[in-house]
C-alpha cells in the first residue's frame, strides 16, 4: 500500500497568476490617478484663467465708457495667477473691443494657458453714449 501524500499548497503557476492579476489591478490603478491628477490641473489652470478674466472685466465695467478703448489688448498681455502683469506669468491675457453700433461696443476677454483644452473667454457689451 501505498501513502498518499497530504501536502497541500500552493504551485507555482497559482503563484505566477496571482501575481499577474495582482500586476494588472495596480497599473490600473496608477493609470487612473494620473488621469485623476491631470484632471484636477485642468480644472486648476481653468478656475485661475476664469478668475482672471473675471478680474479684468470687472475692471473695464468700473471704467468711463468714454475712454474704454484705452485698455484693449489685442495682442496679450503675460499675467501671473493674480491677474497682473508678468513676464513669468503662464497665462495669457486679451481684451478685444469691436464697435457694434453707434454708442454699443462689444467686449472679449480672453485668457489662455499652456496644455490648455480651450481658453477661457467672456463677453459683454457696453453703452458708449449716442
Amino acid at each position: 500500500m501505498g501513502v498518499k501524500s497530504s501536502r497541500a499548497g500552493f504551485t507555482l503557476i497559482s503563484v505566477m497568476i496571482a501575481l499577474l492579476m495582482l500586476s494588472v489591478g495596480v497599473l490600473t490603478l496608477s493609470r487612473t490617478l494620473t488621469k485623476a491628477v491631470e484632471a484636477n490641473s485642468r480644472a486648476g489652470n481653468r478656475t485661475i484663467a476664469l478668475d482672471i478674466a473675471r478680474q479684468r472685466m470687472e475692471f473695464l465695467r468700473s471704467q468711463d465708457p468714454g475712454i474704454l478703448s484705452g485698455f484693449a489688448e489685442p495682442g496679450g498681455v503675460m499675467v501671473g495667477d493674480d491677474g497682473r502683469p508678468s513676464l513669468q506669468g503662464k497665462y495669457k491675457r486679451s481684451v478685444v473691443m469691436n464697435g457694434i453700433r453707434t454708442g454699443l461696443m462689444q467686449v472679449r476677454v480672453r485668457v489662455e494657458w499652456p496644455r490648455m483644452n480651450a481658453p477661457v473667454e467672456l463677453v459683454t457689451y457696453f453703452y458708449t453714449g449716442a
